[in-house]
């Protein structure tokens, strides 16, 4: 029997099953948030499989087609509600518990951006004791969530309160605007011996889905045409929207200074992770004094390998052991982490919704 768990955000829909098939599809709700149903309808799991339950979390409710978060809470809701007209639906709540659609819609407080503390209660039991750290890492932010002996303890129950805490940094893997990060780029021009540090535009002209492109650090992706300019996602694409930065082109600037500029965003960024993870180390170190030294991390999502990488650079020797989703599970899964999380919570918990059905089906 299956539990079909759902991750709705503003920019991807992330769906798995309690056993294990995952699906993310590209969705910019902000644009149509009136074609979030049929965008559902199209997922390819529901081909094979019809859930006997509907686990859903979201981080969508703020996206700005929404003129506050609890019309976006009720809008999401009403419109997985209609899509599954004859499955129960069940939304997780930052209290730690599954509320029915109905109740949900009245507490979009608890139900809002909900989807980092579903996979945080679902992956602390990979570590049911000590101190440990859930690293969710995905195109547009990062979750750091600090658990102790398997439960989370946030600083931070809201995006608001958990920003100030720095347990949510608005940087990702794909998504995050390069003028978001830095101010001023080197380049090497012709006539300086050295190269020159230059104001950038403040403009969406390039996201660091491109940095990650001309590093090597992310693979080209011909087809995919989310990115700042719509046009491929190639690292020929990738070097003039970087230029477009410098007010320039491809065909003013070398791909050396190019890729060069890149080198240097990408180094930023993992100092912004790595500053942020370390306060959360100080912090469960505090916690755990005796433990200090044994502090397991756990990296998931899109951009776990950013995750990891930020993590063995830093070499912070609190740091015993890093797990990665994706190679305890298989690495879909890991993409998909929130929705898993809420598709095994909801089948270990929500017994009482699929017994009926389990009887009728028999």
């Amino acid at each position: 029997m299956q539990v079909l768990g759902l991750d709705i955000g503003g920019a991807n829909i992330k769906a798995a099953t309690s056993d294990g098939l995952s699906e993310q599809l590209a969705f910019a709700i902000w644009k149509a948030p009136q074609l979030l149903g049929d965008q559902l309808r199209a997922l390819q799991l529901l081909h094979t499989t019809r859930p006997a339950l509907v686990a859903l979390t979201m981080t969508a409710e703020l996206a700005d087609c929404f003129i506050t978060r609890a019309d976006g809470v009720r809008s999401i809701i009403d419109t997985v509600v209609q899509v599954f007209p004859d499955v129960p639906v069940r939304v997780w709540l930052t209290s730690g518990e599954f509320a029915t659609a109905a109740e949900a819609v009245d507490l979009p407080e608890l139900v809002a951006a909900a989807n980092w503390h579903a996979l945080a209660t679902w992956a602390g039991r990979a570590v049911p004791a000590g101190p440990a750290l859930l690293i969710d890492l995905g195109s547009t932010t990062t979750d750091l969530v600090p658990i102790s002996d398997g439960l989370p303890i946030p600083a931070g129950l809201n995006d608001l309160h958990r920003l100030a805490a720095g347990e949510l940094l608005y940087t990702g893997a794909a998504r995050t605007p390069v003028c978001a990060l830095v101010q001023h780029l080197p380049l090497q021009l012709p006539d300086t011996p050295e190269p020159q540090w230059i104001p950038i535009a403040a403009e969406f002209f390039a996201t660091v889905q491109d940095v990650h492109l001309l590093t090597g650090s992310l693979p080209e992706e011909p087809a995919s045409l989310d990115t700042a300019d719509g046009r491929p996602a190639t690292r020929a694409a990738a070097r003039n929207r970087l230029a477009h930065l410098f007010c320039c082109d491809a065909s003013d600037l070398s791909a050396d200074q190019l890729t060069a500029a890149a080198e240097w965003v990408s180094e930023q960024q993992i100092q912004c992770l790595q500053q942020a993870i370390s306060r959360r180390l100080d912090s469960l170190a505090a916690l755990h004094p005796e433990q200090a030294r044994t502090i397991r991390v756990m990296v998931s999502g899109s951009g776990s390998w950013l995750a990891a990488k930020a993590l063995e650079e830093l070499g912070d020797p609190r740091v015993a052991e890093v797990l990665n989703l994706s190679e305890m599970f298989i690495s879909s899964v890991s993409i998909c982490a929130p929705a898993f999380a809420v598709a095994r919570l909801a089948a270990e918990r929500c017994w009482d919704d699929l017994l009926p059905l389990q009887q009728w089906q028999s």
